[in-house]
C-alpha cells in the first residue's frame, strides 16, 4: 500500500510540474525597426477577447491604428501606431472560415484592404484598412506547407508581395498584394528557434530587412524584404509577458518602433 501511495504522490508532482515546463518553453517575439513613419505607438494585451475588443475601440478613438494582432498562450495582444497613413480601419472575427471569407469580400467592395489575419480561441480575426496604397490585395489558404511554398513562388512571379502569414487549423494562410514598395522578398523557415539568429544575420548581410516572424504548425517562418523605408532593426524574445512589455518600452526609448508580434516555442 505504501508503495502505491508513493507512486501516486510522484505522479501528482509530475502533473503539477508539467505546466511549468510548458510555460518555460513558450515565449513572445517582437520585431523592431527605426525610421518608420509612425509618430506614436501603444501596446495592449488581454486574456479575454471581449476586453480585447473593447480596448481596440478605445485605441481607435484615440487616433491609433492596428499594426499587428497576435494570439498565444491564452493571451490576445495588439500593437497600434499613429502616422500609418491609413484613412480608416475595421476588423472582423468569425468562427467559420467560409463566413470569414464572405466578410472579407464585403469589406473589399467597400474599399478596405485585408492587411492582417490571426487565429485564436476558435476565431478568425481579420484587420482591414483604407489608404494602404496596395493594389489587388488577395488571400489564399492552403493545406500543406510544401504547397504553400509553391504558392508563394507563384504569387511572386505574378507580381505580388507577401504581406502576412498565418499558420492555423492545419493550414497556411497568406495575404498578397501589389504596389507594396518591396523591391524583393525572401523567407526562411525552421523547426527550431535556435537557428533563427544565423538566418536573420545572413539576410541582413544580403540587404534584406526582417518584415515579420510567425510560428505555427510546428514551424518558424521569417519573412524578409528589400526596400528603402526602414533603417536599423532588432528583434527580441521573452518568456514572460511582463518582461516582454518592459522590453518593448526599452526599445521605444531607444528610438525603435514595434512592427510585428509573434509567439511560439
Amino acid at each position: 500500500m505504501q508503495k502505491i501511495k508513493k507512486r501516486i504522490l510522484q505522479f501528482i508532482r509530475i502533473l503539477l510540474f508539467f505546466p511549468v515546463i510548458i510555460l518555460a518553453e513558450h515565449f513572445w517575439v517582437g520585431v523592431f525597426a527605426k525610421d518608420t513613419p509612425y509618430t506614436d505607438q501603444t501596446f495592449i494585451s488581454s486574456e479575454t477577447f471581449s476586453k480585447f475588443n473593447s480596448t481596440i475601440e478605445k485605441k481607435w478613438q484615440q487616433g491609433f491604428d492596428i499594426i499587428d494582432i497576435e494570439y498565444g498562450y491564452n493571451v490576445w495582444m495588439a500593437v497600434f501606431a499613429k502616422g500609418t497613413g491609413y484613412k480608416q480601419q475595421a476588423y472582423i472575427h468569425k468562427r467559420d472560415w467560409k463566413t470569414f471569407e464572405r466578410s472579407v469580400a464585403e469589406y473589399k467592395k467597400q474599399g478596405f484592404d485585408l492587411i492582417n489575419i490571426e487565429y485564436g480561441e476558435g476565431l478568425w480575426v481579420g484587420v482591414f484598412a483604407k489608404g494602404t496604397g496596395y493594389t489587388d490585395v488577395m488571400h489564399d489558404s492552403i493545406r500543406y506547407w510544401q504547397d504553400f511554398r509553391k504558392l508563394i513562388r507563384k504569387r511572386w512571379k505574378e507580381g505580388y508581395a507577401l504581406i502576412d502569414v498565418e499558420p492555423a487549423r492545419a493550414s497556411w494562410v497568406g495575404i498578397f498584394a501589389k504596389n507594396t514598395g518591396y523591391k524583393d522578398q525572401a523567407y526562411d523557415s525552421l523547426d527550431d528557434w535556435e537557428g533563427i539568429g544565423s538566418i536573420v544575420k545572413k539576410r541582413w548581410k544580403d540587404g534584406y530587412r526582417l518584415a515579420s516572424i510567425e510560428y505555427g504548425e510546428g514551424r518558424w517562418f521569417c519573412l524578409f524584404a528589400k526596400d528603402a523605408k526602414l533603417k536599423g532593426e532588432a528583434y527580441v524574445r521573452n518568456h514572460e509577458l511582463s518582461v516582454f512589455r518592459k522590453t518593448i518600452h526599452e526599445r521605444w526609448d531607444k528610438g525603435f518602433d514595434l512592427i510585428d508580434l509573434a509567439q511560439g516555442r
